[in-house]
């Protein structure tokens, strides 16, 4: 169920995020919110596996189109004030029951007439029509079935067929080769490439999109295996894991919002690089030593850091992108920024679950008389949790995952702290503030997405 959507967002959200540079931001938010009010539906009244994987499916492609709430930050915020705004954005969180499918429909409806009475209309002087001939539609072509080539079997193999299977063996060597091919147009053939050459041009950038994917990777297997742990390991019912995982669903975005704060007021991006890195992989490390035995305080204060180091990171790699990226290529660097998240987000579900499930099944033939599968035992999970065998072989099995997660972050970590950062240059004063009465110019950078003239667009603050 979180492979359809999160493999939805994942091959949409570029594809979104190049058209709205042409049709004007409003009409494509529009549009999302639209969709992801029909998957919600969907998904609320479905009686069966498949019509709720289509409202997934749904969700997933409008969560793609979130992308776009970033990039009209990036077109009407100067770039010290982005730090803030897309702070709080990343502090918004999802929940899944069917009952909470119901309790989106508002929320968008507020949305949509915010949009619609707020967002001005961006239209090109050359004409949608004329715009849309520029886009690079065979790059999204051969992007959109490459990326799910590629991915397929990351999300399924070893569930659902071996990895020596042809259809684990065939959609890799096909998602290769179309992104390779990909890359080949996109340097060599488009004129108006989707993935911009100029956004890895600096070091720092690159390092901030390789942060962007192991923060997706590691968030979703910790949330995941996190449920796991508290009801295997701990005997929880599913309301009390739920409050269970409040460290994290709380400390992230408060940390985010801090964070940003601080690098408004002060300029500086670095501070916030050498203490999340750190704070996170030393945070998720420690989750090892959570066990059945564990003090709930010392398990709250653990999960805290992890919340408070991702939320700082995420924070800092967001501002780092688009200040070490020109101004016109901003929107797309946004863009990319949530292609590696989202799809290290797959990835992150894929490995744990492929790591899970061979730790899982190899643990169990070591305890007498077990007979029964990785998923089978998770099946039969409230029956057996409380047999510390099991709750053993669990333990030691998380503990790979974790130790994973801290590997990867430390590595990345590394890489970002041993970068240089710009400063966020303060608003020039002779510029004055904008009221509501003013309009924002968002310069020529419209017109180098489509190769037009500039963009006359007023946008109502």
């Amino acid at each position: 169920m979180s492979t359809v959507f999160s493999l939805s967002a994942t091959i949409f959200q570029q594809p979104i995020a190049e058209i709205s540079h042409v049709v004007g931001r409003k009409p494509a938010f529009l549009v999302v919110l639209a969709v992801f009010a029909m998957g919600s539906i969907v998904a609320a009244t479905a009686n069966n596996m498949a019509a709720l994987l289509v409202g997934r499916c749904l969700q997933g492609f409008a969560s793609g189109g979130s992308v776009l709430a970033a990039i009209v930050l990036t077109d009407l915020i100067e770039l010290r004030d982005r730090a803030t705004w897309l702070s709080v954005q990343n502090s918004i969180q999802a929940a899944g029951l069917r009952w909470l499918f119901w309790i989106n429909l508002p929320p968008i409806a507020i949305s949509a007439l915010g949009l619609g009475l707020l967002l001005g209309f961006d239209r090109p002087e050359i004409g949608v029509l004329a715009g849309l001939k520029k886009v690079d539609w065979v790059g999204i072509l051969i992007f959109m079935p490459s990326a799910v080539a590629f991915l397929v079997p990351f999300t399924m193999a070893g569930i659902v067929f071996p990895w020596s299977s042809w259809k684990a063996i065939m959609p890799l060597v096909l998602g290769i080769t179309g992104l390779t091919s990909l890359a080949l147009h996109q340097r060599y053939i488009a004129k108006q490439p989707m993935f911009r050459a100029s956004l890895f041009r600096k070091w720092v950038t690159v390092c901030s999109f390789m942060g962007q994917a192991v923060f997706g990777v590691c968030v979703n297997m910790i949330f995941y295996y996190l449920v796991v742990f508290w009801s295997g390991i701990r005997g929880f019912n599913e309301m009390l894991t739920g409050v269970a995982l409040l460290p994290e669903t709380i400390s992230i975005p408060l940390a985010a919002i801090i964070c940003g704060l601080t690098m408004r007021k002060t300029g500086h991006i670095r501070w916030a690089v050498l203490i999340g890195w750190p704070l996170t992989s030393i945070s998720i490390g420690l989750l090892w030593f959570m066990d059945v035995s564990t003090p709930l305080a010392a398990l709250i204060i653990i999960n805290v850091g992890v919340g408070l180091g991702a939320g700082t990171v995420v924070s800092a790699l967001n501002v780092t992108m688009l200040a070490t990226t020109n101004r016109s290529d901003n929107g797309h660097a946004m863009a990319m920024g949530f292609l590696f998240k989202s799809a290290g987000m797959c990835l992150g579900i894929a490995i744990g679950t492929a790591v899970f499930t061979v730790q899982m099944e190899s643990r169990l033939s070591d305890i007498e008389d077990a007979e029964m599968t990785a998923e089978s035992f998770l099946r039969v999970l409230k029956e057996v949790k409380q047999d510390p065998a099991s709750q053993e072989v669990i333990v030691r099995t998380l503990r790979i995952l974790w130790a994973i997660c801290s590997a990867l972050s430390g590595l990345v970590g590394i890489l970002c702290c041993s970068c240089k950062y710009p400063m966020l240059e303060p608003r020039s004063p002779e510029k004055p503030e904008q009221t509501a009465e003013s309009t924002v110019d968002i310069e020529s950078a419209r017109s180098s997405d489509i190769g037009g003239p500039p963009v006359k667009a007023h946008q109502h603050v």
